[in-house]
């Protein structure tokens, strides 16, 4: 080719108008100025005659005529409010409980049973599907919640994930009093894919995704997020522009995070034989249905008369990010200890070569004692924390039974190590627990000297566990627990009693009260004075919980007809939106995690953030897609115009291959 026809070539540029001759072509998305194919999904050069060629090209006559790509769905704009209810339901149930694809079946079998009904006059499939879900409902859902936030003090929850794709995202929820529930509720913002990942970039974002929702960075008033030093560190991090866009916003650490770190840090402390059987032993069945068999066969020879019926097998492994499964595959062992003995004694015998060192291993752990003496103090400290985490895992929990629980465990731990006046009790007085007393009892009773020196230094391990955990506790979860007991002084069994209320200048939060300070000083007094049982809003019974409490006297009504205690229940509301843990944002990275799969690993960013808005939106509310409700929103904005525009495109929202 001549040169200067290689150089007139390169210079040829993409042209807007070919698209009204070509409905298949529009600019290349990877920004290289060529044209591109949306049937074809390839690139062509920017060229008229190149244009034509292709359209004649045996490869885009069949794409052409394809079913799955063919022109729009043209379906009635106009058909009937109860058709179009029943297909945005069918979508909403699609939705939640699996792909997309599947509706190309599902919805033509409903057709062809439903005739004569409004069900057979429906026409679902994925396409239509994917875009009632990501230009009706959610586009609906995300209005409303924007419209139910307007003016309101929120709270953000905030993580970072990966997911299958190798796409970084940023998971934003929020909680904030709503006016419509008449409640405090939690709600799903977004999840936005994240390249750049320092406090700045994720700041950002937020505070793109915030303002999208209309609110302003200025009224929030609590900032959930893990400990990572991009989150909370205390220099050029997300926490501290929050900091300056609002002063007075709080931040809390997730307490669940928290205990679990504490756990791990004191499990350092002990011989790395015990985390050597936490992993290896539910490895060891976990992936061989021969060798859980065979020890599901040995533990009903050993158990004959099934006295220990529903004791759980030791086949759960331990994960690093599920915070609950540690103390579970400890008891677990401890349970089956006499089982796994025997079980592994013949499986050094009877494994290949490549797993009999391994057997051996676990073998000659299970039958030192000294291990098992380990467990018998270890394992019930272990679940203890690990049931004050899940207690702290609810989306919504009291300030007041939280700080208590918090004070609690606090309390029972130091109680093992610390004498009531704060000295260090000796080794010899500390709570170890009573079946580890009785396990070490009987071994020195059999070895006497030898006994008594071995179980002096499983005692000094033991009794490093737990003051490193103390230690821990002590460490991590102080500024939590006094966000907690400030909130717990807006609990009714405090605000209606006159000694346990707090001075009025000691509340918390008491910026939220300087644009009325004088009157809900006023109403504050006052609340101590209303014979709450007999009112109406309480139905002759004063709730336990703070929220419902608030609400209830933000309802009450004077004589004259006016809210004689807004102003201080709103402020109150306010307080309590403060976030309990980052749980909330772990369990959507589930969701996520569920929707996006090996097998839909393209799927785009819009589709997933669809259908985690949906999901949640149920979820939070403990719905169901049985409890859906279509909205005239909803019939407003199911329309071709509305949901294809003025092309059909083929995109990644529409490619499902489950």
């Amino acid at each position: 080719m001549p040169k200067w026809n290689c150089s007139y070539d390169s210079a040829r540029r993409y042209r807007a108008e070919w698209e009204k001759k070509f409905m298949w072509v529009k600019y290349a998305p990877d920004g290289s100025g060529e044209a591109y194919c949306k049937l074809c999904h390839s690139n062509l050069n920017p060229k008229m005659c190149s244009l034509q060629n292709h359209e004649k090209s045996e490869k885009h006559k069949k794409k052409t005529v394809s079913p799955a790509l063919a022109p729009p769905i043209n379906f009635q704009s106009t058909a009937p409010n109860d058709v179009k209810q029943a297909e945005l339901e069918l979508a909403v149930a699609v939705c939640c409980h699996c792909s997309t694809s599947s509706v190309d079946h599902i919805g033509e079998m409903i057709k062809k049973n439903g005739k004569g009904s409004i069900l057979g006059k429906i026409n679902l499939h994925r396409t239509k599907c994917s875009k009632l879900i990501t230009e009706v409902v959610s586009p609906t859902l995300k209005q409303e919640l924007k419209k139910d936030l307007e003016g309101e003090k929120f709270a953000l929850l905030v993580d970072e994930s990966t997911d299958v794709g190798t796409v970084k995202y940023l998971c934003i929820a929020i909680r904030y009093c709503s006016k419509k529930e008449n409640r405090i509720v939690t709600e799903f913002v977004g999840l936005i894919p994240v390249n750049d990942t320092t406090g700045e970039a994720l700041f950002t974002v937020i505070k793109a995704a915030v303002t999208n929702v209309g609110l302003e960075l200025r009224n929030c008033i609590g900032f959930a997020s893990d400990g990572a030093s991009v989150m909370t560190g205390v220099n050029n991090s997300v926490w501290t522009r929050i900091q300056q866009e609002s002063p007075d916003c709080v931040q809390v650490k997730c307490i669940c995070h928290s205990l679990a770190l504490c756990v791990k840090h004191a499990f350092e402390k002990l011989p790395s034989c015990l985390g050597f059987l936490i992993s290896e032993i539910p490895k060891w069945f976990s992936k061989s249905t021969v060798r859980r068999a065979a020890y599901k066969q040995l533990f009903s020879i050993m158990d004959p008369a099934e006295e220990r019926k529903g004791t759980s097998l030791p086949f759960q492994q331990a994960s690093q990010t599920r915070w609950l499964v540690r103390g579970k595959v400890m008891y677990s062992i401890l349970m089956n200890w006499e089982e796994l003995k025997a079980y592994f004694m013949c499986a050094e015998q009877a494994s290949g070569a490549d797993a009999r060192y391994k057997a051996r291993m676990i073998s000659d752990i299970l039958n030192d004692p000294i291990n098992y003496w380990y467990f018998h103090c270890v394992t019930p400290i272990v679940m203890e924390f690990e049931r004050v985490n899940s207690y702290f895992q609810a989306t919504d929990a009291d300030p007041q039974s939280m700080e208590s629980e918090l004070a609690q465990h606090h309390h029972s731990l130091r109680a093992r190590v610390f004498s009531p006046d704060g000295s260090e009790l000796a080794i010899s007085e500390v709570d170890f627990g009573a079946r580890f007393a009785m396990e070490v009892e009987r071994y020195i009773e059999m070895h006497q000297v030898s006994g008594e020196m071995k179980v002096q230094d499983v005692k000094v391990r033991c009794y490093s566990f737990l003051v490193e955990a103390i230690k821990q506790v002590e460490k991590r979860l102080p500024p939590t627990r006094n966000i907690y007991k400030g909130l717990s002084s807006l609990h009714p069994s405090k605000i209606l009693s006159q000694t346990a209320r707090v001075p009025y200048k000691d509340l918390p939060f008491p910026t939220l009260r300087t644009h009325k300070y004088n009157a809900i000083e006023q109403q504050y007094r006052n609340v101590l004075h209303v014979n709450w049982v007999e009112e109406a809003v309480f139905d002759n019974k004063i709730p336990d919980d703070s929220v419902q409490f608030w609400i209830g006297v933000g309802n009450r009504h004077d004589t004259l007809g006016n809210k004689s205690f807004i102003d201080l229940a709103t402020y109150a509301l306010s307080c309590l939106v403060t976030p309990v843990s980052n749980a909330v944002v772990e369990r959507i990275f589930s969701h996520a995690t569920i929707v996006k799969t090996k097998l839909r690993n393209r799927l785009s960013t819009r589709t997933l953030d669809a259908i985690i808005r949906i999901r949640t939106h149920l979820h939070f509310r403990g719905l169901c897609c049985r409890n859906f409700v279509v909205t005239p929103d909803m019939y407003r904005l199911f329309s071709s115009a509305n949901m294809y525009g003025d092309e059909y495109d083929v995109c990644d929202d529409v490619i499902d291959y489950v």
